[in-house]
């Protein structure tokens, strides 16, 4: 590599292939003092943050002597889309301090936007006094980057002043105004503006237009509103419906349970992208039609359209959730077999064998990923601790620090219940205080009440007690309902119902919640109190969700609930079930004396 003119250095810049060559060019030309003009300059840290090479772009920025507005423009830029949009912020400061430069419209612009990624309302409102100040605020741009920032933020009044003040609104200034009120929620506004919208003959709604009020329509499940728009959609001969448009509908149909419309939707769509079929697989996940699923990709990959780490992901969460080891199975192979693999769809496939009663096959899916990260390993040690697998869950904990991993809240939350679920009650509150001494992680309800889950089972019904007294957060359901349940176990009537009356106070009482008071009543023989929370539970019209099972038999899930005659062979299943209950009866089992509403 020869470099001896800035012709020479500029050449090779544009003919650069990767980082590596580009690091290579830079040096290079720092030796031959040829990176010192400002066109080299602002050539080389555009290619960096072309590359997404911030850190180094930001490096080359911070010794430039005097960088010029271009420069300014392209760091603002690239960092008010990135992770770190403070340094936009700071970069803007830098500017305005030691060139005194007031920048143009673009600097603002993306001023703007990483004023609303960091929420910073009071940097954007000061910002926004500059704009005024040097005349910006008729800048079309400008302007909608502004009202943008302000909806973001959820500064609704401002973001309605600034359109209201601005003359001539594009479609792109109507749109900013629609999609924030869509974003905050506020549907029914988003929906008159843009039938305000629709009165003015100059401005015409496009593609951008209808994404955001779809998404309105998607998060609020408003399905009348979204039935509005595509009748809309489908009168506007001159609005262009690509595939994007196409899979919003029909994801706005599968959000609100509408299946058979969004599969007729699908069916007439002549040119089907991975998005489209993702969105009717992703429907059928979600209530339960597994069948459909298998069909939906086989067909997807007959049409030659290779399913994606998400469609995967989300087909084997479904099954995860549903229980449905066959089929989760069958995609496992189905995505080595076609090599869609990496690590979410590892970590999918991790969670669903370990909630389908696996946790061997799920620890041999986390033994084969090349790339793990801190999902992977909570993944696996949640499954461990469901599986009351409690020292496999520690040693693999070990594993984890040891691999350079940093364990998060969830990390130790799965830890904990394992401990829990084991009775390790030592290990538990090591492990508490290695979270919140050590990693300085705040504990967090569940983490409370895992642990007064671990004490309760424990009989330390007065040490749990007292760990409620010093949580850092208010106590809620979880952690009420984990002491009241050892209460019932160990037969504490006193601390018992000092945590149903702080229930009671909290509303946090559940119907669970009752019929344990009850059990606990029962088991004290204090029949009078059993009969008073029945009383209780009649006259505020509670009762006990059904209990609810599922199993899955060829490929079929099939779901149970209490009482159930539903089953087309309920009347065999009643017959094996008294035929067990027989047998449990012979071999001296006696039933707890519980309350029972269902029957």
């Amino acid at each position: 590599m020869t470099i001896k003119t800035p012709r020479s250095v500029l050449t090779l810049i544009e003919t650069c292939t990767n980082l590596q060559q580009l690091k290579q060019i830079h040096a290079k030309s720092i030796i031959s003092s040829l990176s010192y003009t400002q066109f080299i300059i602002t050539k080389i840290i555009s290619s960096f943050l072309s590359h997404e090479c911030l850190d180094y772009a930001k490096q080359v920025f911070d010794q430039t002597q005097e960088p010029d507005g271009f420069i300014y423009n392209a760091m603002i830029k690239a960092y008010s889309s990135s992770r770190t949009p403070l340094v936009a912020i700071s970069i803007y400061n830098r500017m305005r301090a030691r060139q005194n430069s007031f920048g143009d419209n673009y600097t603002y612009a993306f001023v703007f936007k990483a004023c609303g990624s960091q929420f910073a309302v009071e940097k954007g409102k000061e910002v926004h006094g500059v704009v005024v100040r040097i005349g910006y605020e008729l800048d079309g741009f400008l302007q909608s980057s502004l009202l943008n920032f302000y909806m973001v933020c959820g500064e609704t009044g401002n973001a309605q002043k600034v359109f209201d003040e601005f003359g001539l609104k594009d479609v792109v200034f109507w749109n900013a105004l629609i999609t924030g009120y869509a974003r905050q929620g506020m549907v029914l506004d988003a929906f008159w503006f843009f039938k305000e919208m629709l009165e003015v003959k100059e401005v015409r709604p496009n593609e951008g237009t209808m994404m955001g009020l779809i998404a309105a329509c998607i998060e609020s499940k408003n399905l009348k509103l979204g039935r509005e728009i595509h009748g809309y959609m489908m009168k506007d001969v001159g609005l262009r419906k690509g595939v994007k448009l196409e899979s919003a509908l029909i994801n706005l149909y599968v959000k609100c349970g509408c299946l058979d419309v969004a599969r007729k939707l699908f069916d007439i769509i002549p040119e089907k992208n991975t998005v489209v079929w993702n969105s009717l697989i992703c429907g059928y996940c979600q209530i339960g039609s597994l069948n459909e699923v298998i069909e939906l990709l086989r067909e997807m990959h007959l049409s030659n359209l290779k399913p994606d780490r998400f469609t995967i992901s989300s087909v084997v969460s479904a099954c995860a959730h549903m229980g449905a080891f066959n089929l989760g199975n069958w995609v496992h192979r189905f995505a080595e077999k076609n090599r869609i693999w990496d690590i979410f769809v590892g970590t999918a496939l991790i969670d669903m064998y370990a909630k389908c009663g696996f946790i061997e096959a799920a620890r041999e899916v986390f033994n084969q990923m090349n790339e793990k990260n801190v999902a992977s390993w909570n993944a696996v040690l949640s499954g461990y601790a469901s599986h009351g697998q409690a020292e496999s869950a520690i040693e693999l904990f070990s594993e984890m620090r040891k691999s350079g991993v940093r364990p998060d809240s969830i990390t130790f939350l799965a830890v904990l219940h394992a401990c829990a679920h084991s009775g390790l009650v030592e290990n538990g509150k090591w492990y508490f205080d290695l979270m919140v001494k050590y990693y300085m992680i705040p504990p967090r309800v569940e983490h409370y009440g895992c642990m007064v889950d671990l004490l309760g089972r424990a009989g330390l019904l007065q040490e749990a007690k007292v760990l409620i007294k010093m949580m850092a957060v208010e106590p809620n359901a979880m952690v009420w309902g984990a002491l009241l349940s050892a209460c019932s176990i160990h037969g504490n009537t006193e601390i018992g119902e000092w945590a149903a009356h702080q229930m009671f106070e909290s509303n946090a009482m559940d119907a669970g919640s009752y019929v344990i008071l009850a059990n606990l009543y029962a088991s004290a023989r204090r029949f009078d109190r059993v009969k008073a929370v029945r009383e209780m539970m009649v006259g505020k019209g509670i009762c006990k969700s059904r209990g609810c099972s599922m199993i899955e038999i060829g490929d079929v899930v099939h779901e149970f609930v209490v009482a159930d005659k539903m089953h087309p062979r309920s009347e065999e299943i009643y017959l094996v079930l008294d035929e067990l209950s027989k047998k449990l009866k012979m071999a001296g089992y006696v039933p707890l004396l519980a309350l029972d509403e269902e029957g």
